[in-house]
């Protein structure tokens, strides 16, 4: 793997962490104001200026793995115009909502609501960056997978997974990390929890694997057979563990062990008594491990097939 091609992969695993904080920041705001959603021109530009990020993570994924030069320079031009008219917009909402006195300073951090600002100025910032300097920006932010002829139904079911899960994902992630603030290990319901920690981390080492796999197979095929092993391996473990945890969850029949150790990361399943985090949790894996299986096998499957050619005339 090349320098350029590392650091590439570095900073596209910094921005999902950096990302996924900030939503699980913008996901708490949004949960203040859920019943009846009575403050959502307060709370709305907060949730957004937050999930921001995400939005950005998702830019540059699509920048880093779209191989047509030309669809790239689309993508690019697109999302620059983005940046600047959303960050725009809601960073004059933030200031309104400043001048109206809807915002405490400091509340929920030291700093708010001026990290609110500061997402909104750097999106604009880049906005303006990729008008600017598109074709630098081209050239120094390198393609970090190769081009794969898949089928159609691979490409529209993988990309709609690919939302859902990098959201569960990096929600986790980030609730893991905040892990000290919210953890008790006194708690006679901490056992029942261990499951979901451990999943949380396996979500993102999902991605992880992934997006190492596809910049290590741009300058250097990696072998099938182990490719397939660890996939098999990973299926396994995620199939094992979530089917452990279902059980755990329908044997239990109820949600003291969320009230008692989750209430922070899972304000839904708290308040209306469903768990819907240990589900997300659970199936999210299994399902986007099962879909890249069938749709890997699939695919090498089609590529080995001995085309046909015409006969001699």
């Amino acid at each position: 793997m090349s320098k350029k091609t590392l650091i590439a992969f570095l900073a596209e695993i910094a921005l999902y962490i950096i990302a996924g904080l900030a939503f699980y920041q913008g996901f708490h705001y949004f949960m203040a104001d859920v019943d009846g959603f009575k403050h959502i021109l307060k709370v709305g530009p907060m949730f957004l200026s937050c999930f921001m990020l995400t939005y950005l993570l998702f830019a540059y994924y699509y920048l880093t793995h779209q191989p047509n030069e030309e669809k790239r320079a689309k993508t690019l031009r697109f999302n620059g115009f983005g940046f600047i008219v959303l960050g725009g917009l809601l960073l004059v909402l933030i200031i309104v909502n400043i001048i109206l006195g809807n915002y405490e300073f400091g509340y929920n951090s030291l700093i708010f609501p001026v990290d609110l600002i500061l997402i909104d100025v750097v999106m604009v910032a880049l906005g303006v960056l990729i008008t600017l300097k598109k074709a630098w920006i081209l050239e120094k932010i390198p393609v970090i997978c190769r081009e794969y002829s898949k089928p159609k139904w691979v490409v529209i079911v993988g990309r709609t997974l690919g939302f859902i899960y990098v959201w569960v994902a990096e929600y986790f992630l980030a609730a893991l990390l905040m892990a000290p603030t919210y953890i008790d290990v006194t708690t006679p319901t901490f056992g029942h929890t261990v499951p979901l920690y451990v999943l949380m981390v396996f979500m993102s080492l999902i991605l992880f694997w992934h997006e190492f796999y596809l910049a290590w197979n741009k300058e250097k095929e990696m072998k099938q057979d182990v490719v397939l092993a660890i996939r098999i391996i990973g299926l396994c473990f995620a199939t094992t563990i979530g089917l452990a945890v279902l059980v755990i969850d329908l044997a239990i029949g109820h949600t003291y062990y969320i009230s008692h150790n989750l209430q922070c990361i899972l304000p839904i399943d708290y308040m209306i008594s469903k768990n819907i985090g240990p589900r997300l949790l659970t199936l999210c894996p299994m399902i986007a491990l099962w879909f890249n299986f069938v749709a890997s096998t699939t695919c090498i499957a089609k590529s080995n097939k001995p085309k046909e050619t015409e006969p001699l005339s």
